[in-house]
């Protein structure tokens, strides 16, 4: 969750004696707060059109934005990743969470299971890495996965609506979809079968599902994501944003992309690290996973942010929790494969 800091141009003296703390996508906030209210867990972010709030400026479920002549407010709804456009009215009534037969699949803080689980035998399989999770944006996708031991070759198939049927052979563990071939449909699933081979002999073989998200919502993410990148913020808080949208589309491998690039670029804000933790674990990465949140567990002691601290630790757990359970000899599971 972000950093929020509402410092007006108050007294300082009552600011410092009306402070509350909530947090936002993880992230301590200091909220100046003359009349005292309750701490609350900011939702929304002004995009423009706010009297009252600048730009940027975090909002709670609470709080009240106030436009000029009748107009609206823009803001980004973190619960559903997108702008909407609101009157003078109360925040929470018009960015509202997202139902429970609407959710997102996993949601590693909200406990659900977030493991699809496989034994010992899985373990030499090519299972698929990339593209992360089940919903891509990509109709012509880059596929790769891990290695079989003894492999000399692999053989993989796609197939699905739209006359999609294919195989290819292939000496690696990755493959760019071709050009020549027919690309993916939108809105359409299909099945990816990568099978390991030692010369004509079978080694062993993994299954993926893949869905291509329909155009309506690859259109509405876009124009989200181009709003969200004409704004001048931080590239964290840029890389959070942008998170929130992917995340709240099922887009997995868009938001690994862009929390892992800030990562790369050196980042030191442990909000990041925390988030890329919890979409490793969406994907099934709980290693990764691991290796992310324990990042964000220092990067927090170092900056003393007990909010990101407590979800660190909360997901160094899960991770290991994760990982026994993908280690116990059950035949593999599906759960939501859709969601």
């Amino acid at each position: 969750m972000l950093k929020k800091i509402q410092i007006g141009a108050i007294i300082l003296g009552l600011i410092l004696a009306n402070v509350t703390v909530s947090r936002v996508r993880g992230q301590e906030v200091v909220r100046a707060n003359r009349q005292s209210k309750a701490s609350c867990e900011p939702i929304a972010k002004v995009i423009d059109g706010d009297i009252h709030h600048k730009p940027l400026t975090k909002l709670c479920s609470e709080d009240r934005v106030r436009t000029a002549n009748g107009g609206k407010v823009k803001i980004l709804c973190y619960p559903r990743g997108i702008i909407i456009d609101i009157p003078n009215d109360v925040v929470g009534k018009h960015c509202l969470p997202l139902q429970a037969n609407e959710g997102r699949g996993c949601n590693v803080l909200q406990g659900r299971n977030c493991v699809i689980a496989k034994g010992p035998d899985e373990e030499n399989k090519p299972n698929k890495i990339t593209p992360y999770g089940v919903v891509i944006n990509n109709s012509r996708p880059t596929l790769s996965w891990f290695r079989t031991k003894g492999a000399t070759n692999y053989i993989v198939q796609v197939k699905g609506n739209g006359g999609i049927n294919w195989q290819l052979e292939v000496k690696g563990e990755t493959l760019t979809y071709p050009q020549y071939l027919a690309e993916l449909k939108p809105g359409q699933a299909y099945s990816v079968e990568i099978v390991a081979m030692r010369g004509d002999q079978v080694i062993d073989s993994s299954s993926a599902l893949l869905l291509l998200a329909s155009n309506e919502r690859l259109q509405q993410v876009k124009q989200t994501i181009n709003i969200l990148l004409s704004l001048k913020q931080p590239l964290d808080e840029l890389a959070i944003d942008m998170d929130a949208v992917y995340e709240s589309h099922n887009l997995v491998n868009e938001s690994i992309k862009v929390l892992d690039a800030r990562a790369k670029a050196g980042s030191t804000n442990p909000t990041i690290y925390r988030l890329l933790g919890d979409r490793y674990l969406i994907a099934k990465f709980p290693q990764q996973a691991n290796e992310a949140y324990l990042t964000a567990k220092k990067l927090a002691q170092q900056a003393n942010n007990t909010v990101e601290l407590a979800l660190a630790e909360a997901g160094i757990k899960i991770a290991a929790q994760t990982k026994v359970k993908e280690q116990t000899s059950y035949p593999p599971t599906r759960i939501n494969a859709l969601q």
